[in-house]
């Protein structure tokens, strides 16, 4: 369904000025970072012997997105190695599969994460694996960032699928593919004794882009029960209005919903799906057309307000980062599909 085709990223060298500096800089910094600090609590909550001192802030142990900068690492290192064939980052991303490998075999199921909950009194933390397996029980208890006292645990393992996918597609690493497999199929089995309502009432808390890793797997796999799978992650709360062409983005956190319409636009390119289309098509023009700000941002404190209402929301925390880069991809994504000036 591509009507336009990004050049492959081994085929564009820069060669100087600020872009070529940028990219120096990214690059060394990339390669000063630890894998076994990122690591240290996939090993730690794995039963293994950690192999240095873990990383703290967001990626630290209690209730965080714990494990979540293994899996943005593995993805940039795998990107950089496309880019510019150094065999540093390519032996990065090996090293961060073989690590993720021993982890996922330690723990025999297919699951591979770092994610917890925090302790409370007497109360220890409990692994993120125990609590999804509560999930999978129906015991559902969802808020906008916590699931039953994880922090926004699909977001987080979405980030070590998509490293997984990254090192599969640009360093050729095949063993990427085969433990992402695994995970999904873990992932199968807290979904799998759920029925919808069920369902939706754990997407009301952020899931990330799981719709697209699921799509990107189907695509690298030939296999359906990934497209399948994909759709269940579909939250259609959300996304059924815009299919309707409703404006439901008032109140909504901005960077927890631009995945879902990434993701549904991937998967449009693979299945052709009208309803895709119409959801990331008619989103992308809200947010560009009525709840953008003139630099092209959106959001306050990453929160969309009333459409075409912008001079009351105007200050130090707009256009978050983040939600600016998924836009971003959701843009070059639906430029692929239509590739016109607008």
């Amino acid at each position: 369904m591509l009507r336009a085709r990004p050049l492959p990223l081994g085929n564009v060298t820069v060669t100087g000025g600020p872009l070529k500096n940028a990219q120096d800089l990214t690059a060394r910094y990339l390669l000063s970072l630890d894998p076994d600090r990122m690591m240290a609590y996939y090993r730690e909550r794995a039963g293994l012997k950690q192999k240095a001192e873990p990383y703290d802030g967001w990626d630290g142990g209690g209730r965080n997105l714990t494990g979540h900068i293994a899996g943005h690492h593995l993805s940039a290192v795998s990107i950089f190695y496309a880019v510019t064939r150094d065999k540093r980052f390519k032996d990065r991303a090996d090293y961060l599969v073989r690590e993720m490998r021993e982890v996922q075999e330690a723990r025999g199921d297919g699951y591979l994460g770092a994610i917890g909950t925090a302790a409370q009194g007497t109360t220890p933390s409990r692994d993120g694996r125990a609590v999804f397996g509560d999930v999978a029980k129906g015991d559902i208890r969802s808020a906008a960032f916590d699931l039953n006292g994880m922090w926004s645990p699909w977001y987080t393992l979405h980030k070590t699928f998509a490293g997984l996918r990254d090192a599969y597609r640009h360093t050729g690493n095949r063993a990427a593919l085969a433990i992402e497999v695994k995970f999904a199929a873990w992932a199968e089995t807290v979904f799998r004794p759920l029925g919808d309502e069920q369902v939706a009432k754990m997407l009301n808390t952020e899931h990330g882009g799981m719709n697209e890793v699921l799509a990107d797997l189907y695509a690298d796999t030939g296999d359906r029960r990934w497209l399948e799978f994909s759709y269940r992650f579909e939250h259609r709360a959300f996304t059924d209005p815009l299919k309707r062409h409703q404006d439901n983005l008032s109140g909504k956190h901005g960077n927890c919903q631009i995945p879902k319409l990434i993701g549904s636009a991937v998967r449009y390119g693979y299945t052709a799906d009208s309803g895709d289309l119409l959801a990331a098509s008619f989103f992308w023009d809200r947010v560009t057309q009525h709840h953008s700000y003139a630099t092209g941002g959106h959001g306050l404190a990453e929160y969309f307000g009333a459409p075409d209402k912008l001079s009351d929301r105007v200050d130090g925390r707009t256009c978050e980062t983040c939600n600016c880069y998924n836009m971003v991809k959701l843009t070059r994504r639906l430029f692929s599909l239509k590739p016109d000036a607008a």
